[in-house]
């Protein structure tokens, strides 16, 4: 009980500094990229921590399976320098048992990584959407700045100039592309923007005095019409249909409702499989932690990490393959099941290892021992 508590509160605490550590990395980038887009107008400063906020369980997603594993790596590599799996091992133990005291651990941060894949980052997917979906709309009259393009949903609209309450628009430049591939070029002397309700989802702008161009995807033909009023509304998209635009911000219910589409099935396999990582990360570090004491405990670790990793990249890879029907969705089991028994293959081809140098040592002591008495 008092080892297991000792092994428990060593891993959990590296996992939490090594995951600190990798999430400040993730939101330095992230940070830099916000402030430039605020720098330019196209995001609000005051959503800043809001967004970074709903991002966070994507982040976490992707980083506690790592963090898990070097914490591993790294407690038990310390464990083999100092000679306390030697200690342990000369007792009777072998790694089995010890991994069977890190079952707890390894079974609460399968359950968290469950959570986080399967609850938390779509929640914080889909609420981070309709921030940026807000702010779109906002974009496109509170933040709109002349002669700029601002993107707003399926739209692209340029300004020449608007008056002091961003009411009426002037050399209006209108681009939007359609779900059949077509696209609107729409041009119009001004714009004025209609009066909604506040809680209303769409924000209406009647353009006068204009011309409007269909493109075709596959054609150079186009066509043309004129017209005096014509009113354009910028909404939200809908997310109740699955697609593999908004298929990250599904609940798990409406997934498995979809469950005949490729790109939910592509969802739902990744979502279940990314907890399995937890019990591959245990099984892997143990035999890949062993180091010899004159060597230290940093020898093994980037190549560890390296071989992690590509676990790690197999999986999120068959989530494009899944979604474009390259592959069935039952690649997931059987991609986990490879890589379950290749570690229990390496931990057993580890542990006859160290048994066979034991037999090996004892001989030899037996042998100097009868040498000596002789």
């Amino acid at each position: 009980m008092i080892l297991r508590r000792y092994i428990t509160q060593q891993v959990a605490t590296n996992t939490l500094v090594v995951l600190g550590f990798l999430l400040v990395l993730m939101l330095s980038g992230r940070l830099i990229r916000y402030f430039g887009m605020a720098a330019q107008g196209r995001l609000d400063i005051g959503l800043l921590f809001t967004i970074i906020g709903y991002n966070l369980p994507t982040f976490v997603e992707l980083i506690l399976p790592l963090a898990f594993f070097v914490a591993l790596m790294l407690v038990l590599g310390r464990m083999y320098i100092d000679q306390e799996m030697s200690v342990l091992f000369a007792s009777g133990m072998d790694r089995g048992r010890v991994l069977v005291l890190l079952l707890p651990l390894v079974g609460a941060v399968f359950v968290l990584e469950a959570g986080v894949s399967i609850w938390a980052k779509p929640w914080g997917v889909r609420h981070s959407e309709q921030v940026w979906h807000k702010q779109s709309l906002a974009s496109a009259l509170d933040l709109v700045r002349p002669q700029t393009f601002i993107s707003s949903g399926d739209y692209h609209l340029y300004v020449e100039a608007f008056d002091r309450d961003k009411r009426e628009l002037r050399g209006l430049y209108v681009l939007n592309t359609r779900d059949d591939g077509r696209t609107d070029v729409i041009t119009a002397e001004r714009a004025l923007q209609v009066p909604t309700r506040e809680d209303d989802p769409m924000t209406l702008l009647d353009l006068y005095a204009g011309k409007r161009y269909t493109l075709s995807a596959d054609s150079a033909r186009y066509n043309q019409a004129s017209f005096a009023r014509y009113r354009i509304s910028l909404q939200k998209p809908n997310i109740d249909k699955v697609t593999p635009q908004n298929v990250e911000s599904q609940t798990i219910g409406k997934l498995w409702r979809a469950r005949t589409e490729s790109a939910a099935q592509a969802e739902l396999g990744y979502r279940v499989s990314l907890p399995w990582l937890m019990l591959i990360a245990a099984l892997l570090a143990m035999p890949l932690a062993q180091v010899n004491p004159r060597q230290g405990r940093w020898l093994r670790l980037l190549p560890a990490v390296l071989i992690f990793t590509s676990c790690a990249i197999a999986i999120i890879s068959l989530k494009t393959a899944v979604s474009k029907q390259k592959v069935s969705v039952w690649a997931y089991a059987w991609l986990l099941a490879a890589l379950l028994l290749a570690t229990l293959y390496l931990n057993a081809q580890s542990t006859l290892a160290t048994r066979l140098r034991a037999r090996r040592r004892v001989r030899r002591n037996h042998h100097l021992d009868n040498q000596g008495g002789a």
